[in-house]
């Protein structure tokens, strides 16, 4: 890492502690050596100083040395919190990240009932950062004006997470993807001042800020960072990821006025990585060649009758189809490695500044991805538990290491936990809750169901025939897929899809059919009078959820 980053009056990377005990002891042998005490090394400083400096020598065999009084122990810094945030990493590709399992789940918790209510870049993200679900929040798309940067301007930016975190005292830096569209939208009716002017905004609540404005991010090359309001002048061409993992690292060192050892510190740290096209070092390709795309009973699902939409025209994978989504995991599996690389030295560097053991990481993801699950093509977007369920693992202070919580949570829940690790008051009308009792062995959270959607809700219905997604402005693909407009709930051990567009429903049992290979109610009305009467209470009890849930809002929701 070179020089760049590191705050004036910094000294490189050596750790503040190990240089304040550095120079205590290099004052006490100057010390110590015009006394004549005889000094061989750190430890026999130490403990030269504390013969010489201690209590003075008794005068007589009664004199009372009287104790000192012990010293209070010093307040516990407030906790700092780095949230690492993933763009479409899926389960499948947990096993192949070392540091995160090693360093984060595994000393921390792990949720294995974690949610996302829309599988979408954008609404996601504007859940993460305000605890709200997107019919609140207003971002139900990827681009202007359902969704984006500019949807997301309009609506919570100016009281979102880093905000209510700055009130408290927190200093706050933000690495990487924003929103889709960030700074301004391709449609953007903008003169070139104001397009630079765009490119160089800082939102609100940021005290540091290095986010791509300019160029093909997404292909982790040729780009422009807009670093604390400044535009780079040249586009980069080294990898981004690293780029980011080396100002991460800055941070924790002292860069940009950020002290972690003395806490009250927030880093949001949002890689694009492993986000289509899967861009990764070059010293990776020759890695992981091996690997292959995990075969679960859903992949290539033998019949899918039994479901509605799109999904029930899949034609099964050809071995073509097969041999690109195991190429495209090995992919995917490379293009993470810099990041998991950076995770095991965030956490190194965190322990060199005495800062480990008040600072809570988080890791998740925006959403989920399929490859070949019940026949879908590459992507993401459907209900399935591929797509809507994520990884979500916490270390921190009061967490116990190795713990596993299938409490029903969400990327809604992230916001109000975090304010509640920093004493920061999050608004009275999140939908979301704080998960930090739960994290702390106390009562887990009162929620009973958890929304789900697919960008439109009931009162925007499209066309019959399916709603169809573009590729993405500005990732290197073509693919494009035919998906089906849908809401949906789950209390963790059901899941209900309703489609907004067709009279059908979707009803899985999650506990005895993981993979959702049986649609209970594939018959509509008579699969459910053919249900026992517990069965149909089940599923009006869900229905009920939903209805209420759809329009929710703050306690409403909970």
């Amino acid at each position: 890492m070179g020089d760049r980053w590191r705050a004036a009056g910094t000294l490189g990377r050596v750790p503040r502690p190990r240089l304040v005990a550095s120079a205590l002891a290099a004052c006490a042998a100057i010390a110590l050596a015009g006394l004549g005490v005889q000094v061989s090394g750190t430890a026999d400083v130490a403990g030269a100083a504390g013969a010489s400096l201690g209590a003075p020598p008794a005068t007589g065999g009664d004199q009372q040395v009287s104790s000192p009084e012990p010293e209070a122990e010093p307040p516990s810094p407030p906790p700092n919190v780095i949230v690492i945030l993933t763009d479409d990493l899926d389960s499948s590709l947990v096993p192949y990240l070392p540091n995160v399992t090693g360093l984060i789940r595994d000393q921390g918790a792990e949720l294995t009932n974690f949610y996302v209510e829309q599988s979408s870049c954008c609404p996601s993200r504007a859940s993460i950062l305000s605890g709200l679900y997107a019919h609140n929040h207003g971002v139900i798309g990827n681009v202007w004006p359902a969704g984006g940067y500019d949807r997301w301007k309009e609506t919570e930016q100016d009281n979102d997470l880093p905000v209510w975190l700055e009130r408290a005292g927190y200093r706050n830096a933000l690495l990487g993807k924003y929103f889709n569209e960030y700074p301004y939208h391709p449609g953007s009716q903008l003169s070139e001042a104001e397009k630079t002017e765009r490119r160089e905004y800082v939102p609100p609540g940021w005290q540091s800020w290095a986010s791509p404005a300019q160029g093909n991010a997404y292909a982790q090359t040729h780009y422009k960072l807009n670093v604390d309001g400044q535009l780079d002048t040249d586009f980069h061409e080294d990898y981004l990821d690293r780029w980011l993992g080396d100002r991460a690292l800055s941070l924790v060192d002292g860069a940009d006025g950020f002290d972690f050892a003395a806490g009250g510190q927030f880093l949001y740290y949002a890689s694009y990585s492993p986000h289509t096209p899967y861009a990764y070092p070059p010293e990776y390709e020759d890695q992981f060649t091996d690997a292959t795309y995990p075969r679960t009973p859903d992949f290539n699902e033998a019949d899918v009758s039994d479901k509605f939409g799109q999904t029930r025209t899949r034609a099964r994978l050809s071995t073509t189809d097969k041999a690109v989504i195991d190429e495209t995991f090995r992919e995917r599996i490379r293009s993470l490695q810099v990041l998991d690389q950076t995770v095991g030295q965030l956490v190194h560097e965190l322990a060199a500044e005495g800062a480990l053991d008040h600072t809570y990481l988080i890791f998740t993801s925006d959403n989920g991805y399929h490859m070949g699950n019940h026949r879908r093509e590459i992507g993401k977007y459907t209900q399935f538990q591929n797509d809507v369920s994520v990884p979500f693992y916490v270390r921190g202070p009061g967490i116990a290491p190795g713990s596993t919580y299938d409490t029903l949570a969400g990327n809604i829940d992230i916001a109000p936990t975090i304010a509640d690790i920093a004493g920061a008051s999050a608004p009275a009308d999140v939908d979301g809750l704080s998960l930090l009792p739960l994290l702390h062995g106390e009562a887990p959270p009162t929620r009973r169901y958890f929304l789900l959607g697919r960008a439109l809700t009931p009162t925007n219905t499209t066309t019959e025939g399916g709603l169809e997604e573009a590729p993405e402005t500005y990732v290197e693909s073509r693919r494009s897929s035919r998906l089906n407009d849908f809401t949906g709930v789950t209390n963790g051990r059901y899941k209900l899809i309703r489609y907004t567009h067709l009279p059908h429903e979707e009803l899985y049992d999650l506990h005895n059919d993981p993979f959702e290979l049986d649609n209970l109610l594939a018959n509509d009305e008579a699969s459910y009078q053919a249900m026992t009467p517990a069965g149909r209470r089940a599923v009006d009890t869900l229905r009920a959820a939903l209805d209420r849930l759809v329009d929710c809002s703050g306690v409403s929701c909970q």
